[in-house]
């Protein structure tokens, strides 16, 4: 007996299942923590430091996603103190690439408390993925663990279609990058590190169209600490109906609103000069 493959639910599902009065007030709570932490006092003057913590704390919760199992210290360590050596440790060379792409994420953000509005170049998407997927397997091909020319490479032509579908279709950027989370992990859209490769994509979403302005929040990190509901939500949104994909997206929306509360410690971290 074989059993049926994962279905890929239609990009018009989401504003479907966004109605559901479940869903709607887990979103309202997001966006009001996301509200919170961007006029937050420690990102005034601080929000760059604070981007940078961030990004670390996204890295180590992606490299978990993909199994590779480090610290925030470890991690803020080798990597943006340089004292990383590759080979050495394969979470690390994990990890590393992860840190990197989130990284490269921070270029692509606007400035937060800029004294005039910044101009911001939109990169196509494809081009957006495959530096992302690049910064990611850096590690890895360092290492010697993954050969330069399988990075930056779509794995599936199909996959990559039905995930630009989910970033562009008319949908609130909470649903948007949700589904992108999820397609990510249940479709090996780039190969290898599709899950943490989704993150950054899902992060790059709520940032630039401005659900997350400050860019501080640490989405990733809820799925890490939960992973057994994020199991189960994951199993819903295959359901490809407004019930399970309103499953999936009230799961994302209590992760959005949890990385903002992490964002909101950066923030006091930073104004305390006190990150460890």
């Amino acid at each position: 007996m074989t059993t049926a493959a994962p279905l890929d639910p239609d990009p018009s599902v989401l504003n479907e299942a966004m109605r559901l009065p479940d869903v709607k007030r887990a979103c309202e709570d997001a966006h009001a923590a996301l509200a919170r932490l961007r006029f937050h006092q420690g990102l005034r003057r601080g929000w760059e430091e604070a981007r940078a913590e961030a990004a670390v704390r996204e890295a180590v919760a992606v490299a978990l996603m993909e199994g590779a199992r480090t610290t925030v210290d470890e991690l803020r360590l080798a990597g943006p103190m340089g004292t990383w050596t590759a080979g050495a440790d394969p979470a690390m060379d994990w990890a590393i690439g992860a840190w990197r792409a989130q990284v490269g994420l921070l270029a692509r953000f606007p400035p937060l408390n800029a004294p005039a509005p910044a101009l911001v170049r939109p990169q196509p998407l494809p081009a957006l993925l495959a530096a992302l997927h690049r910064d990611s397997c850096s590690g890895l091909i360092e290492s010697g663990r993954l050969d330069a020319p399988k990075d930056a490479i779509p794995h599936s032509a199909s996959a990559l279609k039905t995930a630009l579908s989910y970033v562009n279709v008319s949908a609130p950027a909470i649903a948007r990058a949700g589904a992108v989370s999820a397609h990510f992990r249940l479709r090996e859209v780039f190969t290898p590190g599709s899950a943490g490769l989704g993150q950054a994509l899902a992060r790059w979403i709520l940032v630039t169209c401005g659900t997350d302005p400050s860019g501080v929040a640490v989405i990733s990190a809820f799925d890490v600490s939960d992973q057994m509901d994020t199991a189960e939500a994951l199993a819903a949104w295959t359901a490809a109906d407004r019930e399970g994909v309103g499953r999936w997206i009230l799961h994302y929306a209590k992760a959005v609103e949890y990385g903002a509360i992490i964002g909101a410690d950066i923030a006091v971290r930073v104004q305390a000069g006190r990150l460890s």
